[in-house]
């Protein structure tokens, strides 16, 4: 059975649409499948373009790299001298909060209230366009947006708690440090030198009519044009939180490119993007999750996401320089003890293959 067949039957009555890219040794493969709109029955292409949740906080991380390898940014830094603003955790007033802990989900900062109805907390002002100072959420506790389910009862870098919002304030850091939006400055420094069609703001995207739809089960959910008529303005810098931690819109042949820079020590093809040593190091903090096969002397690494009905992944085996990008916008997903799900398993597996 050939790879074709292999994603057709993985695929088939379970996605409504998805793409795959494999790298192998410089070799490009890429499949895809169903539609990117049940509405207008638009199948997906090469180069449909999708929001691919949260594998966008790879992406928010190489950024980060990018200032300390200019240094511009310390990772063990209090955050609070970056934004301008004492930053702690209520609970432990005395210990500093870090970007190493933000990009590591330990800095005890959480995504606020579960209830995203009640207009409190980073989840519940996250997707919403009027203005929220960062500041409000983090530290104002006479703020209308404040709560103190913000914080986590445990000690910053103390216990790993997954936090969109933490990355949404790694954004804030990023504007603080260059005086420049994080969208404009991910632009310049990531996406433009290589030439991709992939913005956090979907109303950026060049071939808007390539934007995916996404579905719940095989009910559209989210349509292309409501995730560009939702993009947010551009707040004050320091304040733009919401977005980075689940909205790059890309294709999987662009995302792929990122991809083979990470195993190709910060490369592709003529393009250094990070040096050797900057990329050497940020794989090597464990930021991304990584699986060992000793049996095959494989160590894969990479990213997943899910969000809006979206499950994709990202990963890669470095030493053997292939690596996998996949997207589905919607179908039927069960839940793996990995944590994963079947449709992610069955990618890494195929990956598995390649090696």
């Amino acid at each position: 059975m050939d790879f074709k067949e292999q994603l057709f039957n993985l695929f088939n009555h379970q996605i409504v649409g998805g793409s795959v890219v494999l790298i192998k040794n410089g070799m490009f493969f890429q499949y895809n499948y169903g539609c990117r709109s049940l509405i207008n029955n638009r199948p997906v292409e090469d180069d449909t373009i999708f929001r691919i949740a949260s594998i966008s906080k790879v992406i928010i991380g190489m950024t980060v790299m990018k200032l300390t390898e200019d240094g511009l940014l310390d990772l063990d830094e209090d955050i609070g001298n970056y934004l301008g603003f004492r930053v702690r955790n209520p609970k432990y007033p005395d210990v500093p909060i870090t970007t190493r802990m933000l990009l590591m989900h330990t800095s005890s900062i959480t995504n606020g209230l579960d209830n995203e109805s009640v207009e409190i907390g980073y989840n519940g002002v996250n997707g919403k366009k009027f203005f929220v100072a960062l500041e409000d959420l983090l530290l104002n506790t006479q703020s209308g947006y404040y709560t103190e389910k913000t914080y986590s009862p445990f000690c910053p870098g103390e216990k790993y708690i997954y936090s969109n919002f933490g990355f949404g304030i790694i954004a804030c850091i990023i504007e603080k440090v260059t005086n420049t939006l994080f969208t404009d400055f991910v632009e310049q420094k990531i996406l433009k030198p290589l030439k991709l069609d992939a913005s956090f703001k979907a109303d950026r995207i060049r071939k808007q009519d390539k934007i995916s739809d996404t579905f719940l089960g095989f009910t559209t959910n989210r349509t292309a044009n409501s995730f560009i008529e939702a993009t947010y303005p551009d707040f004050p810098l320091g304040n733009n939180f919401r977005g980075p931690a689940g909205g790059l819109f890309i294709s999987m042949p662009d995302l792929s490119k990122i991809m083979v820079a990470l195993f190709n020590d910060g490369k592709y093809r003529d393009v250094q993007l990070l040096k050797k040593e900057t990329v050497d190091y940020y794989l090597s903090m464990n930021f991304l999750p990584s699986r060992t096969y000793p049996d095959k002397g494989v160590l894969l690494q990479g990213h997943t996401g899910n969000a809006y009905g979206v499950t994709s992944l990202m990963y890669f085996c470095k030493a053997k320089k292939t690596g996998i990008c996949f997207i589905a916008n919607g179908g039927n997903y069960r839940p793996m003890p990995s944590g994963m799900n079947q449709i992610q398993e069955g990618i890494i597996d195929l990956l598995l293959q390649a090696l």
